[in-house]
């Protein structure tokens, strides 16, 4: 589970600028949580079993009743909102499509929480709810162009390895790393065709060129071109142009 779920509750305890030099530290448990925008500096956390990697840009969140380890290769700088929360979530480091627009939010935060005009727990309520909303916000956006690069990939793997007797569709959803059923709808989405139908299409239209230059025979054509069957082949292509493999290439 993510920290930015609609269901938690938040309560503020503190809103804090630090700095400090190079170092490795041991952190005893703490009974509130942390939200970090790094602004300067990176960092390498360790709890149990979990590693964490954070840098200048990132929002980290670190939950209540953590011991953990952190390694500062140099200086660091942040902005951290210290809250109570009902959020079982793990430690989480948060990758921004655009930081400016957290850190200004982050900015905006510690200053209402420094200046403590009248009603100013509810403004910085509001603008902490502000900062994970943004959050929230871009790692979808982020997941999206995550998603379209990998889709992308997928069908350019395709295009490699069709001719491959033991390449599949299931093949290309591992390397896209989603579910086939979300593959498939992209794929007709993109296509207008499935991921199967497309993969047999390109190998008969490369078998017709092998078998257009009159140097292959129709196993030889099928084999090349990703067919492991010759019968399975000639029956695709009779199915596909209504005659078989012999005919339809008259210069074999």
């Amino acid at each position: 589970m993510s920290v930015l779920n609609e269901n938690i509750s938040l309560k503020i305890r503190g809103v804090h600028c630090m700095t400090w030099e190079k170092s490795s530290v041991s952190v005893a448990p703490r009974p509130y949580c942390a939200l970090v925008y790094r602004c300067s500096g990176k960092a390498t956390l360790y709890h149990d079993n979990l590693i964490a990697n954070t840098e200048q840009g990132d929002v980290f969140y670190m939950p209540a009743n953590y011991a953990y380890k952190a390694d500062y290769p140099e200086k660091n700088e942040i902005l951290v909102i210290h809250f109570e929360s009902d959020s079982r979530a793990e430690m989480e480091n948060f990758k921004l499509q655009n930081a400016p627009s957290v850190l200004w939010l982050f900015q905006k935060l510690y200053a209402i929480w420094e200046q403590k005009d009248e009603g100013y727990y509810y403004y910085a309520l509001a603008t902490m709810c502000e900062i994970m909303e943004s959050i929230s916000r871009q790692q979808i956006q982020k997941l999206s162009t995550e998603t379209v690069k990998a889709f992308e990939e997928a069908v350019k793997y395709m295009e490699q390895k069709f001719t491959d007797t033991q390449f599949s569709v299931q093949d290309v959803v591992k390397k896209a790393h989603m579910s086939s059923t979300y593959f498939r709808k992209l794929f007709l989405q993109k296509f207008n065709t499935t991921p199967a139908k497309y993969i047999l299409l390109k190998r008969m239209s490369y078998a017709e060129k092998l078998l257009s230059g009159g140097q292959y025979s129709v196993k030889e054509a099928a084999q090349l071109s990703g067919f492991s069957d010759e019968k399975y082949f000639s029956r695709a292509v009779k199915k596909e142009y209504g005659v078989p493999p012999s005919k339809l290439y008259c210069k074999v």
